[in-house]
């Protein structure tokens, strides 16, 4: 064989090869991209997430293009700047942080340090991720409190159980103000851990969530009464609630 049908050979092996690398990877990128489709993941959804951390964001007809922007540059495309997958998803630091904040809690990206000092996503160290798997069973399985958790776990220091419940206590307000633990808020009085989960589902007879009618936030409201708007001060009446005044 001449070294023409040799070189001729190479080269549709090679292009053969990286045709079907790059085919492989946008296969993979559709199918990653697909499943934001299939996580629930919507505005709505993203209101109430953010009103339980006391948010109240409006409307954004933009809401999925912002979305999937910020989930395909830390997924596929490994940005972790903070600034600039804010601007590139065309949102405020503030906004693409929460963002940030509710793929995470929907399991969308990785166990990430949010440093909001140098606006970066930082993975966790390997102490940080062995400490937080520690907790995950008894946080996101469980939906226990510290002194619940005190009373299950291991205890191979054979510690008291007030040492063992301020040592969970601290553990657990630790991984919090790291940002690693999703969907929870923790009292500053009583160090209660309140669950996103169990708070969305607590059957309220007397209040309903209503979107603003001026600017789409999500609001609660006691059927018969009415509230200004959290983020626009905008009136929102309950359903059954006919006065005109406020």
């Amino acid at each position: 064989m001449g070294y023409l049908s040799i070189i001729i050979l190479l080269i549709f092996f090679f292009g053969w090869v990286i045709f079907i690398f790059f085919y492989t990877r946008y296969i993979f990128n559709q199918t990653r991209n697909s499943l934001l489709d299939r996580a629930h993941i919507n505005e709505n959804s993203y209101q109430k997430y953010a009103k339980f951390y006391g948010e109240y964001v409006p409307t954004d007809h933009s809401f999925d293009q912002k979305l999937n922007m910020i989930y395909d540059l830390i997924v596929n495309r490994n940005n972790t700047d903070i600034r600039k997958i804010a601007e590139a998803s065309h949102c405020s630091l503030t906004e693409c942080i929460l963002k940030i904040r509710y793929l995470k809690n929907k399991r969308m990206i990785g166990d990430y340090y949010i440093d909001t000092i140098n606006m970066l996503l930082l993975p966790c160290s390997s102490e940080d991720q062995k400490l937080l798997d520690q907790y995950k069973p008894f946080i996101y399985g469980s939906h226990l409190q510290i002194q619940e958790i005190a009373n299950v776990m291991n205890n191979p220091g054979y510690l008291t159980i007030q040492e063992l419940r301020n040592m969970v206590s601290k553990d657990i307000q630790y991984l919090y103000d790291k940002g690693l633990l999703n969907g929870i808020k923790i009292d500053p009085i009583d160090k209660t851990i309140i669950y996103y989960t169990i708070e969305k589902k607590k059957a309220m007879s007397d209040k309903e969530s209503v979107h603003c009618p001026n600017c789409g936030a999500l609001n609660d409201v006691d059927i018969f009464g009415k509230v200004r708007c959290g983020y626009c001060q905008g009136i929102i009446r309950g359903k059954n609630n006919y006065d005109e005044g406020i």
